[in-house]
């Protein structure tokens, strides 16, 4: 049997064992659990849901009250109805943590394995890089989804049990929320973890990945407006990423957009974005698996 001095040797793949990409998740998750600043964030990232969670059941208790003055004076209030726009405006409130999580968790998952030489660690057992890569993602996507789809969920399924009386009537008119949540939520975290991934496997350390991302998002967010001031084409915004949610945001929960731009345009564009990061980090992490 040969030495192997200069790598260590790679996985002769005999049998196929599903699941692997759970170890590269679940180790990724305890080295961000690991970090103080994550709990403290954690915590206040549950702000918004618990806000809306108030809201929520304040508004269900008074509008089944008998006394029809408690209901007209709460279907009055325009911000305690729950409809489209109040998920619109939770999922607005937990973004910014979405971004944050993202960076934290994200901005040293390629880079500091990288750094540590334990890619060829990875490698030497049974583990694919398509695995591992899927790991590195479901990590970073794993509190983004649960603020944002589990919560979203959580309040419209609260919502029904609440307020039986006008379960029919919500339905009716709001059954189409629940999808447009969960779709939302895979078109604004999907496409930012794969950008921080992306910026850490072309960094040397988590600082610099963090810092590459926000230049990118400011640059790209600035070019984009000034574009659109000088070409005078307000359309040219969706150009930004960032502009592009906000816009998404408007057409699937309902909201005044100056922007004329199509919705499927605006996927494709982002969807773009999220296969050219995909395609960044693969070619990171195949670099080295060939070399080992």
């Amino acid at each position: 049997m040969p030495i192997y001095e200069q790598t260590y040797k790679p996985w002769d793949p005999q049998y196929r064992v599903r699941g692997r990409w759970l170890a590269v998740a679940a180790q990724e998750l305890r080295i961000a659990r690991s970090a103080p600043i994550y709990r403290r964030l954690l915590l206040l990232a549950l702000l918004p849901f618990l806000i809306c969670l108030f809201i929520l059941v304040v508004t269900d208790l008074m509008t089944t009250n008998p006394s029809a003055l408690f209901r007209n004076l709460v279907r009055q209030v325009q911000f305690t109805n729950i409809d489209a726009r109040y998920f619109k405006i939770y999922l607005s409130m937990t973004t910014p943590f979405v971004y944050l999580f993202c960076l934290l968790v994200g901005g040293g998952s390629i880079c500091n394995d990288y750094r540590n030489n334990l890619l060829e660690v990875y490698f030497a057992k049974p583990l694919t890089r398509f695995e591992y890569f899927f790991g590195k993602l479901v990590a970073v996507c794993y509190v983004p989804l649960g603020l944002t789809v589990v919560g979203s969920m959580t309040l419209f399924v609260l919502h029904l049990i609440l307020a039986p009386a006008s379960l029919t009537e919500f339905l009716s008119a709001n059954l189409w929320v629940a999808p447009m949540c969960v779709a939302f939520s895979l078109l604004l975290v999907l496409p930012s973890a794969l950008l921080v991934m992306a910026c850490s496997a072309m960094s040397k350390s988590t600082g610099w990945a963090s810092v590459i991302v926000c230049a990118l998002i400011f640059m790209n967010t600035a070019s984009a407006g000034v574009l659109a001031e000088v070409l005078d084409e307000r359309n040219l915004r969706c150009l930004s990423f960032v502009r592009s949610i906000i816009h998404m945001a408007d057409v699937m929960f309902g909201g005044r957009t100056w922007i004329t731009v199509p919705w499927y345009y605006v996927v494709a564009g982002i969807s773009t974005l999220a296969m050219v990061c995909a395609l960044i980090v693969l070619r990171r992490i195949r670099s080295v698996d060939i070399a080992s």
